[in-house]
């Protein structure tokens, strides 16, 4: 976690180091160059950014409650925060929290530092908001990466380091008991290789930071991995429109990209395993659509009425709060649902939001067993989501078990209707209702015109909407956005499902 933000340190030096900036230099000399000189070249920070910020600082908060006695560095300003880490350290502080350091210019923020007595050595603790329960290759190497360089500037510093600690959050805590909510994992030598060279490191990138040509660094899975860079949009601009990074699923992309073939036109049948990707390839080199009606009517006549499209949005919370829920559990707090109980019959609309500061559930199963039909199918679109919510509803109320299993038999995805049946170049080789429906129906059914117009907003509006006093008048806006967001996803399958049964379309029939 970084305590000082990159635009005050920029203001300070610009070619001063902090620990994020050092994993961003690491993964990619560009990007820092260009997050440290041109930052208003990048994408504005996202909603998943400040997300990911809130709840950071939340569980850095928690973490120091493990440390009882320990000393708080809260101050941003870096003369200040340096002074008084010295301060405490000297009067014999054993637990420091946000402490300062800088080296070479090198700053770091220490998230927690223990020692059992003066004169001990110390304990480092770097806090990760994450369950860690899958992570992949390039986030434990910069995971390593940031704890090597607050271990670096730390022996610059002559602080005597004994053990080197990640602490991160246990998927398998679950709430009342939240004793375990920490896992640690001992990094002190994973840490030892990255040490053996970071002095040639820090040294490259504040070299680097003092040039004024940005590095000539190729785009690479750096770009998107761990996360997307705020900077791809200088990177890609060369980058035709249809392309291999187009191609869905194409997991050799960065291979391909690297033997120069990413262009559709230096691409061919033989680079795919999948008939989905071939297709895909064959309508951007073709510039015309797929459409196959005749599988798409052959799966669709599986469904039986009455038919229900159902869609449901959840949230969840770092540090569990309600009883049985886990770190990061998605708690259902809201569901739209068109029905059609017969062909050519009218569709109706039911809706539910939970709208209290409290735990959402048992309210939303309640309702969602009201609304939804004894028999028919229910209609969903990407099926692994929905089926994997009722699944965690139906273990953790088992009172309601038995009604819950026996909806997941009816379920059917209309996601691998459109999969099997349709593809569009416009779809740039994406599935998402957010972006087929358009295509197919029209810009009209855009998402751009809602007032919420994604899961992730949807789920900033809603913490919001539920810490705003009963009679605050913002309540009712919100209410109303967040129903409607809802509410377009279940009408968007019932018109992708017309717009297969309309007697019919010019469609191109398929080679």
């Amino acid at each position: 976690m970084e305590r000082f933000t990159s635009n005050k340190i920029d203001r300070v030096n610009k070619s001063l180091l902090t620990k994020s900036c050092y994993v961003t230099g690491a993964r990619c000399s560009k990007a820092l160059f260009l997050q440290k000189k041109s930052p208003e070249l990048g994408k504005d920070e996202s909603l998943q950014d400040r997300k990911i910020k809130r709840e950071g600082a939340e569980v850095g908060a928690y973490a120091r409650l493990q440390f009882l006695g320990g000393v708080l560095i809260d101050t941003l300003d870096i003369d200040q925060a340096l002074n008084e880490t010295r301060k405490e350290i000297d009067q014999g502080a054993l637990a420091l929290f946000e402490a300062a350091f800088m080296a070479q210019g090198v700053l770091i923020r220490t998230d927690i530092l223990t020692r059992t007595s003066i004169g001990s050595p110390w304990q480092l603790y770097e806090v990760k908001a994450t369950t860690y329960r899958s992570i992949d290759a390039t986030s434990k190497n910069e995971h390593i990466r940031d704890l090597a360089i607050q271990v670096w500037v730390l022996q610059q510093s002559e602080i005597d380091l004994a053990e080197i600690f990640l602490m991160h959050l246990n998927h398998e805590c679950t709430f009342p008991d939240v004793d375990n909510l920490f896992k640690i994992i001992d990094y002190s030598q994973e840490i030892g290789p990255i040490l053996e060279n970071i002095d040639i490191d820090i040294q490259s990138l504040q070299g680097m930071l003092q040039s004024e040509q940005y590095p000539n660094v190729g785009i690479g899975q750096h770009c998107e991995k761990p996360r997307e860079c705020l900077f791809n949009a200088i990177c890609w601009k060369d980058i035709p429109t249809y392309s291999v990074f187009n191609i869905p699923r194409a997991l050799n992309k960065w291979k391909l990209h690297g033997e120069n073939r990413y262009s559709v036109d230096q691409l061919v049948d033989a680079d795919f395993n999948s008939e989905k990707q071939r297709r895909a390839l064959r309508c951007y080199q073709t510039n015309q659509p797929f459409y196959d009606l005749q599988v798409a009517h052959a799966l669709l006549e599986t469904w039986t009425y009455p038919i229900s499209y159902f869609d449901l949005e959840a949230i969840s919370y770092p540090i569990p709060r309600y009883n049985k829920s886990r770190p990061y559990q998605d708690l259902p707090f809201q569901f739209s649902c068109h029905i059609q109980r017969f062909p050519e019959g009218e569709v109706e609309h039911h809706e539910f939001l939970f709208d209290q500061d409290a735990d959402p559930r048992q309210a939303f199963i309640n309702e969602m067993l009201k609304t939804l039909p004894a028999e028919g199918s229910i209609v969903v679109y990407h099926q692994t989501y929905e089926i994997s919510k009722l699944t965690e509803l139906a273990k953790d109320f088992p009172q309601y078990e038995a009604l819950i299993k026996s909806l997941l038999p009816r379920i059917v995805d209309l996601k691998k209707v459109i999969e099997a049946s349709v593809y569009h170049p416009e779809f740039l080789g994406s599935y998402s209702i957010k972006k087929v429906a358009p295509v197919l129906l029209g810009q009209s059914v855009s998402y751009d015109y809602l007032a919420v117009g994604d899961g992730m907003e949807a789920v900033c509006r809603y913490q919001e909407l539920i810490q705003l006093a009963c009679n605050d008048p913002l309540r009712a806006n919100i209410h109303k956005d967040l129903l409607e967001y809802c509410r377009q996803d279940t009408l968007l399958m019932v018109q992708l499902h017309n717009w297969f049964s309309a007697p019919n379309q010019d469609l191109p029939v398929p080679p």
